[in-house]
């Protein structure tokens, strides 16, 4: 826990006010090692403390089975900034920052300097919520080194980003992520269509972001769901990614298109699962965007997202835009 903040004082003071009394305990892969030291602390304070053993891939993917079959009543979800998608009434949530506090400056430096090299001048920034509190001093960098520096908001936090929601970028030449990995990096370039810079703050790392296979495999995918005559709809169970009514539109658009159509609900989504329907020519995911993008081999033919079908439909990729990756906007015409 050295290099991370966690505001225990601001959780005990909420659980109070909510008259909180079992509690899950609910974190991403990455940060599940320090649920334990958070379960203490709540054991000490009086509170019955559970932790949740399923991943959790967003605000989208609450615990909600887990706490209705433990009968609790509120989730302390660590990690992530708030909901992602619709909200659950069913049980109270709570999302709890982790902060990082580890040091990065010199990785930082070097792709500032990486970014100068190329001739840009103006740029945007990007962070995940636990570097939130360290964008005032990327940005103070930034601005030292030459550049014009914009920052936009997601959800009132300045410079948010989140995997599939990238509105807080502004305009400009380049575009620099902090945070872990190639995740965040990665959607940032799709959606925005610039050169993208990554500092991983924990690998003490930086490189330019190379989307072209991502590109190539979207392609490849859509002109080969053009020829599909069966299709395979997706449907997630989890709290935010949950789009039946988008499933069924779909569904009925591309019967009337002579295509046939089933939909299939499901909480985790993976190639096993959907081998067990049989074929399908295509497959259409309506859940998470970024199973897409990130793991389309867990669809066990071609995949494409809602955005997308209206080049499939329409039998024709000019005028691709990446940004379709996360839109659920699939209509062509009547």
């Amino acid at each position: 826990m050295n290099d991370y903040e966690i505001e225990f004082g601001k959780i005990l003071e909420w659980l109070k006010k909510n008259s909180a009394k079992k509690i899950l305990v609910q974190a991403p892969d990455g940060l599940k090692k320090i649920l334990r030291l958070i379960s203490e602390k709540l054991e000490e304070e009086g509170y019955e403390a559970y932790l949740s053993g399923s991943h959790a891939w967003g605000g989208c993917d609450i615990a909600v089975n887990e706490a209705r079959t433990m009968g609790i009543d509120t989730i302390l979800h660590v990690g992530h900034h708030g909901f992602v998608g619709a909200r659950t009434t069913e049980v109270r949530v709570l999302f709890v920052p982790v902060y990082y506090l580890g040091e990065f400056n010199d990785a930082l430096v070097n792709a500032l300097e990486d970014i100068k090299r190329n001739s840009f001048k103006k740029i945007t920034l990007g962070v995940t919520v636990e570097l939130h509190r360290r964008l005032h001093e990327i940005e103070n960098l930034a601005l030292k080194s030459g550049f014009h520096v914009e920052t936009g908001s997601l959800e009132n936090i300045t410079g948010l980003i989140i995997g599939c929601n990238y509105v807080s970028l502004r305009d400009a030449e380049a575009v620099l992520i902090v945070a872990g990995g190639r995740f965040h990096a990665l959607g940032a370039a799709l959606w925005m269509g610039r050169p993208v810079w990554r500092v991983d703050p924990y690998l003490k790392s930086y490189e330019k972001v190379d989307v072209r296979p991502i590109i190539s495999r979207r392609l490849r995918d859509i002109s080969s769901a053009m020829d599909a005559h069966s299709f395979l709809v997706v449907v997630s169970t989890k709290t935010g990614q949950a789009r039946p009514v988008l499933a069924q539109s779909i569904k009925k658009r591309l019967l009337r298109e002579n295509r046939k159509a089933d939909i299939v609900v499901i909480d985790e989504i993976s190639e096993d699962v959907l081998l067990n329907f049989g074929h399908y020519d295509a497959y259409v995911n309506t859940a998470c965007p970024r199973l897409t993008i990130d793991d389309p081999d867990i669809f066990p033919g071609p995949v494409i997202n809602p955005g997308e079908l209206k080049y499939v439909l329409g039998k024709k990729l000019e005028g691709y835009d990446s940004r379709d990756l996360f839109r659920f906007d699939f209509s062509i015409g009547a």
